[in-house]
């Protein structure tokens, strides 16, 4: 009797243990796993960032424009002076045995560290009949049509700000719809009729005021903006109502005057630090006023989002090359300054550098670094509205003027030098609009290289 009952509890606990069994091997591993992903899932998503910061800016060491390293030197063991950009085959564009020479191999270092440039060839068929038409663009020039069967496409794109260029020169030969006015017509008429009903040539009785008040000297005047697009946002224009006859005290005195209400609103709002000069001429330029006007404003926090994409591509220039021993010079706009230095791209006119940028966005796409802003650099920009007008007929345009941080002492981060930019905005009288999807959703495209433009722009330059 005692063995059937011990055989039962036997039994029993045989049952038990091969259920309990059947449930580890196929329940119990299931609800590990998917307890264990759930908590995962929990701490995965503990650990995302909600919102993406500004980036952090360093200490750069100073902007300076004085180059790195010795040009002379550069010219005479380096650089053959070409016309194109340096592309994949360095042996084209250097003098015999540049390997040898340290410095050759430091700036072509400096030049790859930023721009990666390529030219490819696009072959090109004519039926008969379109070929005809083709040669008479050319003049009947044998040489041109056979560069546009196989057009050169030369490539430029700046691996930090990631602009990018295609030059074409073959593309400036095409055929275009002139303006119906000639531009000198266009001009009088233009200047002539607006200036009946101009609201700002009557700007005490048209035009708003902000809670600094009206500002005033000389030449030139302030208002507010009656539509702003900043907290801090006012217009500066001369008393000369016609563009094409702006001397250099009446424009002198516009940037002056704005650089005092600059310095005003600093004063009242001091964590507005960021201040942008806008102008853009004539209604072709994006004007809605024929008088000459700039848009000033002082933002908070950083710049507006295309200059601060270039400085933080400064930043990150920085940080990549901080620890490189050999790198000497660590600063991005200082850089750059370099290459455009060695490819005969820019002068220097002592605290200034002008050059043609290696990713243009257009034609005489001018660009004027500035260890300061002062009276210098006021006459530069002189000088190149001058070139414009005198030298290309270009009257509209559209350009921008960023002013170093104010108050560099509280923060010293992430200082730019003075940056002036100037792009031509096509003819004023056109019809025609000068870009396209090309330049507004791709890649610039540009018909001119820039050494070309260049060798022109260097011209207009006898500073006082």
């Amino acid at each position: 009797m005692l063995f059937y009952k011990t055989n039962d509890y036997k039994i029993k606990w045989l049952l038990i243990g091969l259920i309990l069994g059947i449930f580890s091997t196929l329940f119990l591993p299931n609800l590990l796993i998917t307890n264990r992903s759930k908590s995962s899932q929990f701490s995965e998503y503990s650990d995302i960032k909600t919102e993406r910061q500004f980036a952090q800016y360093s200490q750069w060491p100073p902007f300076l424009t004085d180059l790195s390293y010795d040009i002379d030197t550069w010219r005479k063991h380096c650089w053959i002076d070409r016309k194109i950009l340096p592309t994949e085959n360095l042996h084209q564009y250097f003098r015999k045995n540049f390997t040898r020479y340290s410095i050759c191999q430091e700036v072509i270092a400096e030049i790859q560290s930023i721009y990666e440039m390529k030219t490819k060839v696009a072959n090109v068929q004519y039926p008969a009949s379109f070929a005809e038409k083709i040669k008479r663009i050319f003049n009947n020039d044998e040489k041109l049509y056979a560069k546009a069967l196989e057009q050169e496409l030369h490539f430029s794109i700046n691996k930090y700000s990631f602009e990018h260029t295609i030059y074409n020169p073959l593309r400036g030969r095409r055929p275009v719809q002139q303006p119906e006015l000639p531009i000198d017509q266009y001009l009088k008429e233009t200047m002539d009729k607006s200036s009946k009903s101009c609201d700002l040539c009557n700007y005490q009785n048209m035009t708003a005021i902000d809670s600094l008040g009206r500002m005033e000297n000389r030449h030139a005047y302030s208002a507010a903006n009656a539509f702003k697009f900043d907290q801090w946002h006012s217009m500066f224009m001369p008393r000369q109502h016609d563009i094409t006859k702006l001397t250099f005290d009446e424009l002198k005195d516009v940037y002056t005057l704005a650089w005092k209400w600059i310095r005003a609103v600093h004063k009242q709002s001091p964590t507005h630090r960021f201040a942008t000069l806008l102008w853009d001429s004539l209604p072709h330029g994006g004007a809605s006023q024929v008088h000459p006007h700039i848009h000033t404003t002082v933002h908070s926090d950083h710049y507006y989002g295309q200059f601060e994409s270039i400085r933080s591509a400064a930043e990150q220039y920085y940080r990549d090359y901080r620890t490189v021993k050999q790198h000497k010079q660590r600063n991005y706009f200082r850089a750059l300054q370099d290459v455009h230095a060695a490819l005969n791209l820019s002068i220097s006119l002592g605290g200034l550098t002008i050059f043609t940028p290696i990713t243009s966005r257009k034609e005489y796409d001018i660009i004027v670094f500035g260890e300061n802003f002062d009276e210098r650099f006021i006459e530069v920009i002189y000088n190149i509205l001058q070139g414009y007008f005198n030298k290309l007929k270009q009257y509209s345009f559209s350009s921008c003027l960023y002013l170093q941080p104010l108050s560099p002492t509280v923060d010293d981060r992430g200082l730019t030098p003075v940056y002036f930019r100037i792009i031509p905005r096509g003819q004023a009288s056109s019809l025609l609009s000068e870009v396209s999807s090309l330049d507004l959703l791709s890649i610039y495209n540009v018909n001119k290289l820039p050494s070309d433009l260049f060798a022109e722009v260097a011209t207009w330059f006898k500073l006082r």
